[in-house]
């Protein structure tokens, strides 16, 4: 079934194909999340928020860009108020935990270094920058519908990934 079938069943009364709709798009929309966010649990709560909400307004869905793309703009609002909401608390990073603590092999602990160092950079993105970036890189969305999702131009859309990869690139050069 495709997804607007299993919209149309859902409107219809029948819960199991929003259960569908569920498994189909909850890989992505973590994926997407836990980039945006750099926090498991948060991103799991978010993805949750985020079904939940679809579920509530699908009447509202016109149709007018795909489903994915309709679920990704209701992800991107959540991992916003998410983020606004952690802001004020204060964790401890896990590069600032000794790594004899961690019991992490030295490739590992570059592998993770370098992957933190990335995940910092990516933070300091403007935020329509990072949303695109991550869009394209891990919900694999094509401009069209990212610019969709952001309520933005397609060439908008593109101008801000081409503008986060550069900025990206420019930073990891310079970091030791």
């Amino acid at each position: 079934m495709t997804d607007l079938e299993l919209v149309d069943g859902t409107l219809a009364g029948r819960r199991q194909d929003f259960e569908v709709l569920v498994e189909r798009h909850q890989r992505m929309l973590y994926a997407v999340a836990v980039r945006y966010l750099h926090d498991a649990d948060t991103a799991d709560e978010v993805v949750q928020a985020t079904f939940v909400s679809a579920y509530v307004h699908l009447g509202r869905f016109r149709r007018e860009a795909s489903f994915p793309t309709w679920l990704c703009g209701i992800l991107l609002n959540q991992c916003r108020s998410a983020r606004r909401r952690v802001r004020g608390r204060r964790e401890v990073a896990l590069e600032e935990a000794p790594e004899a603590a961690l019991g992490v092999r030295d490739d590992d602990a570059e592998r993770a270094a370098e992957r933190a160092a990335l995940a910092r950079h990516i933070e300091r993105l403007p935020p329509r920058q990072r949303s695109v970036l991550g869009l394209r890189l891990f919900a694999d969305l094509p401009f069209d519908e990212i610019a969709q999702a952001e309520g933005i131009t397609v060439n908008a859309a593109k101008v801000n990934y081409h503008l986060a990869v550069a900025r990206l690139r420019s930073w990891l050069r310079r970091t030791p």
